[in-house]
């Protein structure tokens, strides 16, 4: 069975870790945020777009590469030839009927790559109506109404991908740093220290560590262990981990 995510007007999703729940006033679905695009995926994918609304929707699609992603100086670069993207992303523009589905295509053209490159694709929808009024033929126009957006997370990972992450520990933090070429998701994480009553432990943030990223984890303790469930690709198994 298909596992659809759902976007409901007014809401923007830029994660590919949290849907939002709001009302449901009209509804665009998608069936994965994340894509990996790796020596095992053929360098292309699908992701399939369902209208379970009753309007028309009008939809836009626009990738952009992001340049040192998870760090201060990240920045979202838009780029109109595929060849310099190293992405093509089919179709740009598209309608969506009613109940009706259609496949957006993404395609790495990237040579083979030392390290991975990280591109967020907006697919945006738009609701049309024909202006009312006395206005006929040509006169008649579209009002456009933007309801909602996803922000797709598109990996292409290098030839022999590695995230190698290096922990360095102080008395008030531990430091993590992804000294490898691919990013890395890090999932239910919590700090643990020693007590007479038992373990105490506290939650922490879900992250994605990028090539060259680094995570500053405040601890509680000089003794406190840090623990996560990793997971190096979006189809990968998950690994339990500890600093």
């Amino acid at each position: 069975m298909r596992k659809w995510l759902v976007a409901l007007g007014g809401l923007l999703l830029t994660s590919s870790l949290t849907a939002v729940a709001g009302p449901a006033s009209a509804q665009l679905v998608v069936d994965k945020l994340w894509i990996d695009l790796d020596t095992t995926s053929t360098g292309r994918a699908d992701v399939v777009l369902k209208n379970e609304s009753a309007d028309r929707y009008y939809i836009s699609v626009a990738p952009v590469e992001m340049l040192h992603p998870g760090t201060t100086e990240e920045q979202r670069i838009a780029r109109s030839n595929p060849e310099e993207l190293g992405l093509l992303v089919s179709p740009s523009r598209l309608v969506l009927d009613p109940g009706a589905t259609r496949a957006i295509r993404i395609v790495s053209i990237n040579p083979e790559l030392a390290a991975e490159r990280v591109y967020r694709i907006r697919v945006t929808p738009e609701v049309g109506e024909v202006q009312a009024g006395e206005a006929s033929g040509d006169e008649r126009g579209i009002s456009l109404k933007v309801l909602t957006a996803y922000d797709l997370l598109v990996v292409a990972r290098p030839a022999q991908p590695e995230s190698r992450l290096e922990a360095v520990r102080g008395d008030e933090e531990l430091v993590l740093t992804n000294e490898g070429n691919t990013n890395t998701l890090l999932l239910d994480g919590k700090t643990c220290v020693a007590a007479p009553e038992g373990e105490r432990c506290a939650p922490l943030e879900d992250r994605r560590l990028y090539a060259g990223a680094q995570w500053r984890i405040a601890l509680d303790s000089p003794d406190a262990q840090v623990r996560f469930r990793e997971r190096t690709s979006a189809n990968g198994e998950d690994r339990l981990i500890e600093f």
